[in-house]
């Protein structure tokens, strides 16, 4: 979603911006792109590619960012372990759900 700037839901984001910001490890060219995708007025825990997660939720910027250049797991989920970590189909451009693994 985008929201208008001087709008309450702007600054709402901004302030999802730098939780994010600070509790999530990324590299530059991570932060310089979500840095971006905030100031244009759209929501952190959306992405312009439309990638969701097994059960069909938008996945956050960061999340998508990291699967558009060939990462499809990073920093945010080290503590689920490999057994728990879902696999990303990439005709669907999705996170396949553990139950629904062949």
């Amino acid at each position: 979603m985008k929201y208008r700037k001087n709008s309450a839901e702007y600054e709402v984001n901004w302030e999802a911006f730098r939780e994010m910001d600070d509790l999530i490890p990324m590299t530059r060219p991570e932060r310089k792109a979500l840095l971006s995708w905030t100031k244009r007025g759209y929501d952190v825990d959306t992405n312009p590619w439309n990638y969701t997660d097994g059960d069909g939720w938008p996945l956050n910027f960061l999340q998508a960012y990291r699967l558009k250049n060939g990462y499809s797991n990073g920093p945010w989920d080290y503590w689920k372990g490999p057994d728990r970590q879902p696999l990303w189909d990439d005709e669907r451009d999705r996170f396949i759900a553990p139950e629904d693994y062949c």
